[in-house]
């Protein structure tokens, strides 16, 4: 093989956030190109803050990342209030670490659980992985769940939270909320714990690299909304001074930006964060990584998914703390006058630090945007790892192997190339996989119990996307549906669950899913699908592009599926269509 030339072309890496490629040649041992490629179409969300008024920041910068919401608001709710000489109260700032908690607790499980372990273990995807790994599966999806709710529980919703506004907050949480989720987050203590053991008992690589670490540092806290940022190189600046020493720079194979430090590639993130920061860590959290073999800090990046977990923790330890003092307060958005001027906020996303800097007007408009990602800032932090780690691993290895190797190595980053939307794509001829059957009539479910039987919309606020919660609105003014809802039977609506449908479906026995599918895809306004002929192909999922299919297919890896379950996909909703719906459920869940 001394002599053979190996081109790997990954068109669409796998199991990470967006879209992606990989191209990587090796002529004669020697890596000749390696590149990660974004092509995906800039999303020129700087400019559409442009005009806009510092109410409008928050919603608007939610919508850039699905899994990461509370750190684009956060960054520039900090920055914002710099403009406006805005100085919250205690109550706000100790909310706001309880917010972020949550956002830390859901993406780190999400990676962990979906994009990371299945590399380490040898499978494709985590829905093979739950086949021998289910209880673990079922962990990771519980501490996700809990995270969401405490985003909901500022935000109103986990996706795109919407109680997030310059000053603060819309309102304080209710009581009752509150002392419910102390006793959930001090009992998942434990399951984060057993989730840190587990990990670290797994045959990681040894990868020793030599990279600068960069994350904000705070005196007296383990970073979250506020600090300075450091590396450990000895950069100690404030965030004001980011652009003095941070450069963004197109690349010719990518339309993302890659980010420098002092024109070299950095690491940002959970492995960052816990290198720099290991002595503001609990002592609770200190204790317990004694207890390790892995140890920190660390120059080994697949130790990235034990400092997730190690983070999960502590994000579980500070929510307990924050919960068990929490006290209403009337005072949940400070007062306050727009100014011109320009203001910089700089927080930690669960990938690492999140630069925002705002020039605004004397009317509180955005007259400037300048919004720096994590995943900008790892991307020639990841091209270089794989240049080193495929050199480790061994350039005479097969040629799958290596890229496998190399996949490995981009998803342990996590990165988030952005955000996609929810629709139920039942265009499943890929691989070789078979198209879904598609049925003309709902099947009827005979005997039974409405107290265990449910129809749920699925949808969002996207505009074509929210039919299946259209479909609930038209099913609860339906004098049938209204006589079974009397007998027991549920509606309720969803916002894209994704894997947390095997939660919200839990204790019925006879569920009906309806979801909008993609114009094009059937000549019919509904169509339902056989559940028994789902299959997945390998190697596709991704926290962001869970949808219903992919779902369902979980459910049935985890051995948590009713008794009978329908998928109802709709591609309109006309009134005719409507009574039609009705009338086959009506039918279809009868007693």
């Amino acid at each position: 093989m001394v002599n053979e030339t190996i081109k790997i072309n990954v068109p669409v890496l796998a199991r990470v956030e967006g879209e992606g490629a990989l191209d990587l040649t090796i002529e004669n041992q020697q890596i000749t190109e390696l590149r990660l490629r974004i092509y995906e179409p800039p999303r020129y969300f700087e400019k559409f803050l442009e005009g806009r008024s510092y109410y409008d920041v928050p919603d608007t910068v939610a919508r850039i990342c699905g899994i990461c919401p509370v750190a684009y608001q956060m960054s520039a709710t900090h920055a914002i209030e710099s403009v406006f000489n805005i100085t919250i109260t205690p109550w706000i700032r100790a909310m706001r670490r309880l917010f972020y908690c949550g956002e830390w607790l859901q993406s780190h499980s999400l990676h962990i659980h979906l994009l990371a372990a299945p590399d380490f273990l040898g499978f494709n995807s985590v829905i093979e992985m739950s086949a021998q790994y289910g209880g673990e599966v079922r962990r990771g999806l519980k501490l996700q769940a809990l995270g969401n709710e405490l985003v909901a529980l500022f935000g109103a919703r986990s996706v795109h939270p919407v109680g997030v506004k310059i000053g603060g907050f819309s309102k304080a949480p209710d009581q009752k909320k509150v002392v419910e989720l102390l006793l959930r987050v001090t009992e998942a203590k434990q399951d984060a714990v057993d989730l840190i053991h587990w990990l670290d008992t797994l045959d990681l690589p040894d990868d020793n690299q030599d990279f600068v670490s960069v994350a904000l540092h705070h005196d007296d806290e383990y970073p979250f909304n506020e600090g300075r940022i450091i590396s450990d190189n000895g950069l100690n600046i404030d965030i004001n001074d980011f652009e003095k020493h941070f450069k963004e720079k197109h690349v010719d194979h990518s339309t993302a930006l890659h980010c420098l430090l002092n024109g070299e590639p950095y690491l940002v993130g959970p492995l960052a964060r816990l290198n720099l920061n290991f002595s503001q860590l609990p002592n609770e959290v200190k204790v317990l990584m004694q207890e390790l073999k892995t140890k920190f800090p660390s120059k080994n990046m697949f130790h990235s998914m034990i400092a997730r977990a190690i983070e999960i923790y502590f994000s579980l330890i500070e929510a307990e703390r924050l919960l068990s003092k929490y006290e209403d307060s009337d005072e949940s958005c400070m007062q306050f006058k727009p100014k011109a001027g320009t203001g910089y906020g700089c927080t930690e996303a669960p990938r690492g630090i999140l630069w925002h800097r705002y020039d605004m007007d004397e009317n509180g408009c955005v007259t400037k945007a300048v919004i720096v990602p994590p995943t900008s800032q790892n991307q020639p932090r990841i091209e270089q790892d794989l240049k080193d780690s495929l050199i480790q691993f061994g350039l005479d290895k097969e040629k799958h192997q290596l890229q496998l190797h190399a996949e490995k190595v981009i998803r342990n980053y996590d990165p988030c190339i952005s955000c996609a939307t929810h629709f139920l794509n039942l265009n499943l001829v890929r691989d070789g996989v078979t198209e879904l059957n598609k049925q003309k009539q709902l099947p009827v479910f005979n005997n039974v119990n409405l107290n265990r039987a449910a129809i749920v919309g699925i949808g969002s606020p996207k505009e074509g996307d929210e039919l299946g919660w259209l479909m609930i609105d038209s099913l609860n003014n339906s004098k049938s549906i209204i006589d079974l809802k009397e007998k027991g039977l549920s509606l309720f609506k969803l916002d894209r669950p994704g894997i947390l449908l095997a939660e919200c479906v839990k204790g019925y026995d006879y569920v009906v899913i309806v979801d909008a599918i993609k114009s094009g895809y059937s000549d019919q306004s509904f169509i339902t699908i056989d559940v028994n002929q789902l299959k997945l192909p390998v190697n596709q999922l991704s926290s962001h592009e869970v949808g219903v299919i992919e779902s369902v297919s979980l459910l049935t890896s985890l051995q948590q599926m009713p008794k009978q379950l329908v998928i109802v996909g709709l591609s309109d909703i006309k009134n005719n269509y409507i009574k039609k719906i009705v009338s086959m459920f009506s039918f279809s869940l009868h007693i």
